[in-house]
């Protein structure tokens, strides 16, 4: 009696006429995604090679699966993973932070890993995942950051033993350019050429970079500022919340950015004396429960509004260098670097609000550098020969 034929063996003839052998099998599931492997052979010259290759080939996806079975009751998906991470996260996470988690996620994360289990992330996959992130996107290291964490997170629990990120090269910089300014700071004449444009433009803008080029405040802190939050007479301001986005990403006032963001700082002689003046253009919105900057209707205004307020005083005044209103920030910490030796990176790290003095200290390693140029360029200027 003849044997059967496998129906998973199939010939084929090539041009010169000559017939060879092939198979489609399947020999196991991918780990990464949990879908059937179903590899094609060919090239065989005879049924019985291409026969006993399945064979082989068989073999060892046989091992594959069974150890695959014995693993399975414990395997998550990076999806599953990440829907427990998120729901612990919501506890402790800015509603901002949680909103663009949630986008970076939706929008990165999960059309490449969502369905892969995170015990078994393909390394060339991953590779490949934050090499795209660092060509397209400048803040790409955030970006994969939460995908690092929710890995974290699965070691943690035990849903995987190795973590991939250490097996790859994560790029250091991004070659998309940035539309952010080279030097995102001003110097003192720049700051007060911007501040006398400002005033001449609209004094309530005036009056909001006033405190930001003072005070060195995040936008979202200024504009959350009420009346009640200045104390003239002792001079000094409380910064105790930020305009932000909820989950839904409808604004919203909270906490500042972290703990060490909520903070007392000095008011200025001038920044008073604007302050009052300004505060004298109010006719109604001027009680100690309002919003020192408000919207026609008594509310707050959302970050965005700041940059358009920018956008009209540079048009206005083209020959202004631009710079992004988080340069207000920089700019005070460099003045304040550079206009006295007794302020610390510890000092600048209060007034500003970081959470780690790391931050401040970058600054201060700009303003040094910009210390030794100009100690060179003095040299220079010497003219010894």
């Amino acid at each position: 009696m003849a044997r059967k034929k496998d129906p998973e063996i199939y010939d084929y003839k090539l041009k010169s006429g000559k017939t060879k052998y092939g198979f489609k099998t399947y020999v196991g599931i991918n780990p990464e995604d949990g879908k059937p492997i179903k590899p094609t052979r060919q090239g065989f010259n005879s049924y019985k090679e291409a026969e006993a290759a399945k064979i082989k080939l068989k073999a060892a996806g046989a091992i594959s699966v069974a150890n695959n079975c014995k693993a399975k009751s414990n395997k998550k998906t990076v999806e599953e993973v990440y829907d427990v991470w998120f729901s612990i996260k919501k506890d402790d996470i800015r509603g901002s932070t949680l909103h663009n988690i949630e986008s970076d996620w939706e929008n990165h994360i999960k059309p490449e890993f969502g369905d892969k289990y995170i015990n078994h992330i393909d390394i060339t996959h991953l590779q490949k995942f934050v090499n795209d992130l660092s060509r397209n996107y400048i803040s790409y290291h955030y970006k994969i950051n939460i995908l690092h964490r929710i890995i974290k997170y699965a070691i943690l629990r035990d849903w995987c033993q190795d973590d991939p990120f250490n097996k790859i090269v994560i790029p250091k910089k991004t070659s998309k350019k940035s539309d952010r300014p080279k030097n995102n700071y001003y110097n003192l004449d720049e700051l007060k050429e911007f501040l006398n444009a400002a005033r001449e433009h609209n004094f309530a803008y005036y009056t909001f970079f006033m405190v930001l080029g003072n005070l060195g405040l995040r936008r979202g802190e200024a504009l959350a500022l009420k009346w009640k939050d200045i104390d003239f007479e002792n001079q000094i301001v409380h910064i105790n919340h930020t305009v932000s986005r909820d989950l839904q990403n409808q604004k919203t006032i909270g906490d500042p950015k972290t703990y060490s963001s909520k903070r007392k700082l000095t008011l200025s002689e001038n920044l008073i004396s604007v302050l009052k003046q300004y505060k004298k253009t109010q006719t109604i919105f001027n009680h100690d429960d309002d919003y020192v900057f408000h919207t026609k209707n008594g509310g707050f205004f959302n970050s965005p509004a700041v940059s358009e307020w920018m956008k009209s005083i540079y048009h206005f005044y083209p020959n202004l260098r631009k710079i992004t209103a988080h340069g207000f920030r920089h700019s005070l910490a460099t003045l304040l670097y550079e206009g006295s030796d007794k302020i610390t990176p510890k000092d600048v790290q209060y007034v500003l609000g970081h959470a780690r003095v790391t931050t401040a200290l970058n600054i201060y390693t700009h303003v040094t550098q910009n210390q030794k140029n100009n100690i060179k360029n003095a040299v220079n200027n010497l003219n010894l020969e």
